[in-house]
């Protein structure tokens, strides 16, 4: 749907776009469909985010902005999978013009996150109608592996204690968090095949996330069937560990 389109209907459609839109316009499609749409937008824009940490994306560029009704936030860059900033649902989405500059927040509550973003320039907007799958399942995924950790953490390691699973951080979520006999906390992450080089370098980033976050000691475990030479020379480089464990079929 066009802007002309758009601006003659209130009704809910499967998808609605804006090209280069003025602030106002976008304002309107966002609290219109906020609720019920993903929402896109593209454009130049910054970013910080303040909570558990502080983070800023200060430097004015092209970025993408997601919003899914179930409060997902999430502002993305041209590389990597994971976002640069982003809320977990339940989240709520506020949208403002400020001398003329789109204001986007997203507010987590508890614990308190809130990802703020100005939009000086629009150069598109979308609204889409997605479907949810409700019977989803994958046999030997993942999660079973953290399942099975969970319900057996010696399969790790003697004294291992779970303290969480998804983890939130701002450089993506920690498939387990645990601390070991010792003290000290362990990241664990978990890969249904062998694990390669990208499995080692996240598992790095959320180390070290952690250890300059909580200024103290912590362990990085790589959780999968079997790991290439390649991610085990990383992964020996790194400091890092390796445990065999299978998925369940």
């Amino acid at each position: 749907m066009d802007l002309t389109s758009f601006m003659d209907n209130s009704k809910p459609s499967d998808y609605e776009y804006l090209i280069d839109p003025s602030p106002q316009d976008t304002l309107k499609l966002i609290n219109l469909r906020k609720n019920t749409h993903v929402l896109i937008i593209y454009g130049d824009m910054v970013a910080n985010y303040e909570g558990r940490a502080k983070s800023e994306l200060g430097e004015l560029m092209p970025r993408l902005v997601i919003s899914k009704p179930d409060g997902t936030f999430m502002v993305h860059e041209a590389t990597k999978r994971e976002p640069r900033l982003w809320n977990p649902p339940p989240s709520s989405l506020y949208a403002t013009i400020d001398g003329g500059v789109l204001i986007l927040r997203s507010v987590r509550a508890s614990p308190r996150e809130v990802v703020v973003v100005e939009v000086p320039v629009i150069r598109f907007a979308a609204a889409l109608k997605l479907g949810t799958t409700i019977n989803y399942r994958v046999f030997g995924r993942e999660e079973d592996m953290v399942n099975a950790i969970i319900n057996n953490p010696s399969m790790i390691e003697d004294g291992l204690q779970i303290l969480a699973r998804e983890y939130h951080t701002l450089v993506g979520d920690i498939d387990i968090l645990a601390k070991d006999s010792k003290g000290n906390l362990v990241v664990i992450e978990c890969k249904r095949s062998q694990a390669g080089p990208e499995a080692v370098n996240q598992l790095k980033r959320y180390v070290d996330y952690l250890r300059q976050r909580e200024g103290k000691p912590v362990r990085g475990i790589v959780a999968a069937p079997s790991i290439s030479a390649a991610a085990y020379k990383f992964l020996r480089l790194y400091g890092l560990e390796f445990r065999h464990v299978e998925p369940k079929s």
